[in-house]
Parts: structure tokens; sequence; C-alpha cells
């Protein structure tokens, strides 16, 4: 049915298609406003508006993403030294690309069932990847360096428009929660009349074609700020122990805000190991494993008269990857509880509703969050798999735990951007 639907749509006349297209999209946020670019007249939209703009939605979610690698996106942005024709390229590319992933996700996101695709956190999120679709959509073909340089202006926008997205999803679910009792959850589902839904997984899906959606957006835009060392977003020789370094001391402020104290963090082994790689994505994983590991330290120790252990942090260069591995006397957690640690609703910090509602004081000034949100840690996973890499636990009830990072170097084999 939603071939058949999407096909009448393609089929429908380039005149009657026209009129549903309102002309190209401005850079500007939500409410509906016109700018000039080239002369034309551009309309925001908020999501699908229409039954055409449904079956547009439904016919580029039917498309299959491209396939490029992490290699080919760093050589393509070293040859092209920052050329006006390497920026229309990438972005004309990203104007093909972009809809199909973002109208994939908002399919998804619409289809969820037990009602948790109609919470009103959930439906923002929808809104949010359909109005990012016809923004673009709506864009001209950017073929001129200025069309181009509006074209980035608009992409920036919308990546940052769409940085709540996690906290949203969080607090969808903590609605579903709130009101329909007749819905519980199991590790990694929800049950509603004895039948299951592989929530973990789907939002495993969702949260890895996120992280490639930035990574497109966030190295298009980079290639417009060159900066020494890097080809947009991947450093050339990034250095993981000096990302961890850095990581540690954000882990530190958070954990002295939160508790008056933190624990020393010792670096050791290969630390002066280097590889082409994205530092944001290794600092988001450093930094939530060191939270983790900040916290679970103090809570064990504060009341005891000895000194806070330190966390180990160690660092091994293999032939196909680096290994880093990080390790806390935090008195670990129980056996039965591991395999809950990447369901995105099991935390170890309290209620995450009140998490939620810190979320929400920081933004205003208020302390970081320091726990308790139950996405750091499978996120985290999320980002180290992007790549080829991966992340496991392994943890000793009564004394600590410890996390293996594995890196996978970029010349090694082909890994596509999720």
């Amino acid at each position: 049915l939603e071939f058949k639907m999407a096909a009448s749509w393609l089929r429908r006349p380039l005149s009657r298609l026209a009129g549903s297209i309102r002309g190209p999209c401005c850079t500007g946020g939500i409410a509906a406003r016109t700018v000039a670019v080239q002369g034309l007249r551009c309309f925001s939209v908020d999501g699908a508006e229409s039954e055409e703009d449904t079956h547009e939605i439904m016919f580029y979610a039917m498309r299959h993403p491209a396939v490029i690698t992490l290699r080919e996106m760093y050589s393509f942005g070293l040859g092209g030294n920052h050329s006006t024709r390497t920026l229309l390229l990438a972005a004309q590319f990203l104007h093909e690309e972009l809809p199909v992933r973002l109208a994939r996700r908002a399919r998804e996101l619409k289809k969820l069932p037990f009602g948790l695709g109609d919470t009103a956190s959930i439906k923002g999120v929808r809104k949010l990847y359909e109005r990012s679709f016809f923004r673009i959509r709506r864009f001209p073909k950017p073929n001129t360096p200025e069309l181009e340089e509006k074209f980035t202006e608009m992409l920036e926008d919308i990546k940052n428009e769409h940085n709540s997205v996690q906290a949203n999803i969080a607090r969808g679910l903590q609605e579903l929660s709130e009101v329909r009792v007749d819905i519980y959850s199991q590790p990694g589902a929800l049950v509603h009349d004895g039948m299951p839904f592989d929530f973990s997984t789907f939002l495993d899906r969702f949260y890895l074609s996120r992280v490639g959606v930035r990574v497109l957006i966030g190295q298009h835009i980079m290639l417009h700020h060159p900066q020494d060392g890097f080809v947009g977003i991947i450093q050339t020789n990034c250095q993981p122990a000096m990302v961890c370094q850095h990581a540690i001391e954000d882990a530190a402020r958070v954990c002295d805000m939160q508790f008056g104290a933190s624990p020393e963090v010792l670096l050791e082994g290969a630390t002066s190991t280097i590889l082409p790689y994205i530092p944001e994505h290794l600092h988001y994983i450093f930094f939530e494993l060191i939270k983790n590991s900040m916290r679970a330290t103090v809570e064990r120790y504060r009341d005891s008269s000895e000194e806070l252990p330190p966390i180990s942090v160690v660092f091994a260069e293999g032939e196909e990857d680096i290994a880093i591995k990080i390790s806390d006397k935090g008195g670990g957690i129980p056996r039965s509880g591991v395999h809950r640690l990447w369901t995105y609703t099991f935390t170890t910090a309290g209620s995450t509703a009140e998490k939620l509602a810190e979320v929400g004081q920081e933004g205003r000034g208020g302390t970081p969050v320091m726990a308790g949100f139950a996405h750091g840690l499978p996120l985290s996973r999320i980002y180290a798999r992007a790549f080829g890499g991966d992340l496991h636990v392994m943890s000793m009830q009564g004394h600590g735990t410890d996390v293996y990072i594995h890196i996978n170097k970029m010349g090694n084999r082909e890994v596509s951007v999720p």
C-alpha cells in the first residue's frame, strides 16, 4: 500500500506538484516567513501538511541511503582543498542524500506502536525531521556559490535544531509510562497485551542514522571553516589520549559540582598513538564513561575514611584498531543487570524524569546533570560502532567495572557512514 501511494505521488503531473511545493524553503527558524534567494520567495513548513507531503516523504523513505565511507570523506576533503567546486559538489550530494535519510527516520517515528509515536515529545521529533526534510527539498539545487552558502547556513540551522532530539526521545518514553499503564517495559522492549516491541533495537538504528546525518552535515559545514590539522571534522593526527584528558577535565568539573570531589584518573600505555578520526565522537565516549566511573567511585567511598581510588585508562595499539580500557573501583553492578545497560531505560543514578527536569534547568544556567539520563552508555556504544569500532562492559560486583573501547583504524577497512 505504501509503495502504491508513493508511486501515485511520483506520477502526479508536474504542474500539480509545483503547486504543493510552495517554493524553496528559507534558512530561518520555524515561524513562517519569506526571504529572497535569487529573487525567489521561500517559506518555512511545519512537517507534512498535506496528503501530497506525506506521499513525498513516503517515496523518499523507500529509497536506500548512498554508501559513503569515512575514508572517502577524508580523501575528498583533503584533495579538494576547500575549493568552490569541492563545496558545490558536496552541497549537491547532500541536497539529494539528506532527504532520503531524514524521510526514513520520519516514517519510522510515525509507525511506532503502542501510541509511542503520538506522545508530544516523539511527535515533536517526527515533525522536526519532516520539517528538515521539506526545508532541504524546497531549497533549489545549490549550483552557484551564493546558493551553496545559503544552503550551508540552512544545514547549520537544521543541525542546531536537532540538538534536543536525544532529550525529547527520553521524554517521550517518560510520557508513555505516565499515560499508558497497560504498557510495561522489559529489558530492551515495550510490551502491550503480550506483544513485545524491541525498542532498543529501534533506538540503536535511529541514533546510528542520526550520527551519520550529523557527520555528513558537520563535515560540509567545517569545510567552510578549515582548521589546521583537520579535514572538515576529521582530525588528521587525532591523539585519543589527549582527547581523553580533555574529557577527564570536563567530567571532573561536573563531578566536583555534584559531589564536591572527584577521583584522580591515570593514563597509561600507548598514550602517544595517533590516527585520523573524529575527536568529537571520542570525547563523547570518554566523557560519558569516565563520568560514570567517577560517580560510582565517589558514591562508594564518600562515607569512608579511605581516599578515593584512582580510575585507570589504558591505551594499546594493535594491527586493526586502538583499544582502550577504563577501570574503576566503584563497586560494579550485578551480573544480572549488565545486559540492561544497553536498553535506554536503565540507570543506576535515580529517576530519569528528575534528570530530564534538570536538563531543562541546565539550559537556564543550572548545574550540569551528572547521570540518570539512561542514554549515555548505549549512545557511547553507538558512537564507537558508527565507524567499525565497539564497546564492551565487564563488571565485578563488590569491586568495580572495566569498559573496553575499540576504535577502528580508518585505513584498514572500508566503513560506511551510517
